[in-house]
């Protein structure tokens, strides 16, 4: 026989059902403490996070201390002005192991805001790998743990000079202990600096583009913002190049390498990536006069031939003296290449390559190439201006004619600085050196020539220079 709940008592039983429901996920949602209720939360999350916009710190933290500690989860902005907060403090403390401990807490908030927010894991992860390097909080282990989770899980966002370095300075202390060997060291070494390499090219892709807006007039002010952040980041990563190779010390010697390579390249003779990682290492280290390195690029070549392996054999024959071998093994990588940036490192290559064998024209012409395709070489400039600079004597027939084209070449030195922010301050250096062996300003009084224009159609150079104002 079926039992019939009353009407009546039905309804009280669903009231209490969903209230209990909606208690659960108000409790799941907000978090808050069964003695604060959402109002105060609410109350005080809008008295903390005035003062923290208006950067009045102390007047927030006495609201975001009881917000922190009775409301957790209750809202994002707990864990944002919280680290805001602190690091005001930490600005303001003049004791180094409290800068510590005020920066522990700070990094524990973010581990706070993952709990409540999953899906602020990664920039989560950014800072908190950021943070733990600059400060040097938890152990070497837990900074590791750190940064290689971001890097495995969430590579797009492991784009900061601090994530590099500190990975890597924690490897190279694992190795130092015995934790890891050498091949490992390396093998991760490579993984960073291919990414690395990734970052940087999407980086000065992006400049590029806001390089060609500006120029056409169109950039607007945000954009005019992020160009300005790009000038300064780009020469902050490319400066971890450097960094990493100084912290690895002897271990990148030559030496190191070709006895490392050694060991194991008979058991890695068909291995396309080991062969292209250990071609890389060994010419960017400049260690191809043993016969390792050639054994290695033909080995790559052999067993797939490709712009890569074609672009190691040239340097390869470039390093013997062989630069018309050379030159053509560039030619091949530059008719298989597809990527626009390698291209321009290929035809720079060509054009050091011919300035080498005396072919200024053809020099100029190759790092003209080469700008079409990364327009913000600075180095194809800089190129360009020691070809004209180089060319002193070739062009005109007074020494005034003779030395104003180092107006032109200092041009072409400005125009390196003007294009690429990881060369501005050396392009800059070179463009003043220029000037200065040009006339100077009593010899362009004397000889007339204040404004006027000179032609260098006498010679390879070609086009003209207008001559400064002595005002």
């Amino acid at each position: 026989m079926k039992k019939y709940i009353p009407m009546r008592n039905f309804f009280v039983l669903m009231l209490v059902l969903t209230a209990g429901w909606i208690g659960l996920a108000q409790e799941e949602n907000n978090a808050v403490t069964d003695t604060v209720d959402k109002v105060q939360c609410k109350k005080w999350l809008s008295l903390s996070h005035e003062f923290v916009a208006t950067k009045n710190y102390k007047e927030a933290i006495p609201f975001w201390n009881k917000l922190h500690d009775n409301c957790p989860g209750f809202d994002k902005a707990i864990y944002i002005d919280g680290v805001k907060i602190y690091k005001y403090l930490i600005q303001k403390e003049k004791d180094p192991q409290k800068r510590k401990e005020l920066a522990a807490k700070m990094i524990a908030l973010y581990d706070e805001r993952a709990q409540y927010f999953p899906a602020d894991k990664p920039k989560v992860l950014y800072y908190k790998g950021i943070y733990m390097t600059k400060y040097k909080v938890g152990t070497p282990e837990e900074r590791y743990e750190t940064l290689n989770e971001l890097f495995t899980k969430y590579p797009d966002k492991f784009n900061h000079p601090s994530l590099y370095l500190g990975m890597f300075k924690v490897l190279v202390n694992k190795y130092k202990k015995g934790e890891i060997t050498i091949e490992e060291l390396f093998e991760k070494y490579d993984e960073l600096t291919e990414h690395l390499d990734r970052s940087m090219e999407e980086l000065t892709k992006e400049l590029e583009e806001l390089q060609k807006k500006k120029e056409a007039g169109t950039l607007t002010d945000k954009e005019a913002k992020r160009l300005k952040v790009l000038e300064k980041n780009i020469p902050a990563m490319d400066a971890v190049y450097a960094l990493m190779e100084k912290e690895l010390g002897e271990l990148g010697s030559c030496e190191t390498l070709l006895s490392m390579y050694s060991k194991n390249f008979p058991k890695h003779k068909d291995d396309v990536q080991w062969l292209k990682r250990a071609a890389k290492r060994l010419s960017e280290k400049e260690c191809t006069k043993d016969k390792l390195f050639k054994d290695i690029v033909e080995a790559l070549h052999a067993k797939e031939p490709s712009a890569t392996s074609a672009r190691f054999l040239a340097i390869r024959y470039k390093r013997e003296g062989n630069l018309s071998k050379a030159m053509e093994y560039y030619r091949q990588a530059l008719e298989m290449e597809t990527n626009p940036h390698v291209k321009a490192k290929i035809l720079y290559n060509m054009a050091v390559i011919a300035k080498k064998q005396g072919n200024k024209p053809k020099a100029r012409a190759l790092a003209m190439e080469a700008l079409k395709y990364q327009p913000s070489m600075g180095a194809a400039y800089l190129l360009i201006a020691g070809l004209y600079a180089s060319s002193a004597n070739e062009c005109g027939d007074t020494k005034f004619e003779k030395t104003a084209i180092y107006w032109k070449a200092a041009e072409m030195a400005r125009k390196a600085a003007q294009v690429d922010p990881k060369l501005r301050a050396k392009a800059l250096k070179i463009a003043q050196a220029y000037e200065q062996r040009a006339p100077s300003k009593k010899e362009i009084f004397l000889e007339g020539m204040a404004g006027k224009t000179i032609k260098f159609d006498k010679c390879w150079v070609g086009g003209s220079v207008r001559v400064p104002s002595t005002n």
